[in-house]
């Protein structure tokens, strides 16, 4: 197992595009993720494991048996002891062939996992307007440096944790990325930030803060941000969820995705 520079990226790229609904792997190539990569061979790579961010992701060949070993030393002696540290009871990882299942077990050294039923939704079109949706004393605002002035508007860190969950910084968030949020008097209702921003596509996180759910929030926020995307060179957005969340697929319907396909991902449990 070994390590690829970034200058070899082009070399993965019959690797991941078994993955296309999963736009982190474009941003990947295109370098606007950062992301650790390894390969079973440097010139003519076969399969890959890669860390991006909180998620992990194996493409390629699920049979090459040292790079597997490989995998499995990296989970036990570098990533299970960095993600207990920081404090994360599990991460995502990702897979583009059901042939990687049988392997995971023996990959994460036994570790409890959920093997998660997963949805994936697009977006090209803008059908509806998200004045018809959004509940009278509600005002949407770009998530914007000015919005970040704001003094004492409440869940204001957790929209900036929310801005780093992909970018490194609030600030490279700002540059690369955009979002809409919803306000209440002084309080964040809501917002619907852009990911993995690439060749005319990006992914959208969605969230409504606890006080403010099932009022078609959701839907105004996500409407706003199809406008402001299809009208600054957006041309196709995404959407994951978790099967089992039902409000989360309505919410995309209604705001105008079709699903594309479902997959599945399994959930790493690092607590025993």
């Amino acid at each position: 197992m070994t390590t690829l520079h970034p200058d070899s990226y082009e070399s993965i790229h019959p690797l991941l595009s078994g993955m296309d609904i999963h736009l982190v792997g474009r941003s990947i190539l295109a370098k606007q993720t950062p992301a650790q990569i390894f390969v079973d061979n440097n010139e003519h790579p076969k399969a890959l494991f890669a860390q991006v961010g909180h998620r992990y992701v194996l493409a390629g060949d699920p049979e090459i048996d040292s790079f597997n070993r490989g995998i499995q030393k990296q989970f036990a002696d570098v990533i299970f002891p960095r993600e207990i540290a920081a404090g994360h009871e599990g991460f995502a990882l990702y897979y583009d062939s059901p042939m990687w299942e049988k392997r995971v077990d023996a990959l994460l050294s036994g570790k409890k996992t959920i093997h998660a039923d997963r949805e994936y939704y697009a977006c090209k079109k803008l059908k509806h307007k998200w004045q018809d949706f959004l509940p009278e004393g509600f005002q949407l605002q770009m998530v914007d440096a000015t919005l970040l002035t704001k003094p004492n508007l409440k869940h204001l860190d957790t929209l900036k944790e929310e801005m780093t969950s992909e970018r490194p910084t609030v600030e490279d968030f700002l540059a690369k990325s955009f979002g809409v949020c919803a306000i209440y008097n002084n309080e964040l209702a809501g917002w619907c930030l852009s990911e993995y921003n690439t060749d005319g596509r990006c992914e959208i996180g969605i969230e409504t803060t606890s006080d403010y759910r099932h009022r078609g929030i959701a839907t105004a926020l996500t409407l706003a941000f199809l406008e402001y995307a299809f009208s600054h060179g957006i041309t196709e957005v995404g959407r994951h969820c978790f099967k089992r969340n039902e409000a989360s697929a309505k919410t995309a319907l209604k705001a105008g995705f079709n699903k594309v396909c479902d997959y599945k991902s399994f959930i790493v449990l690092l607590k025993e």
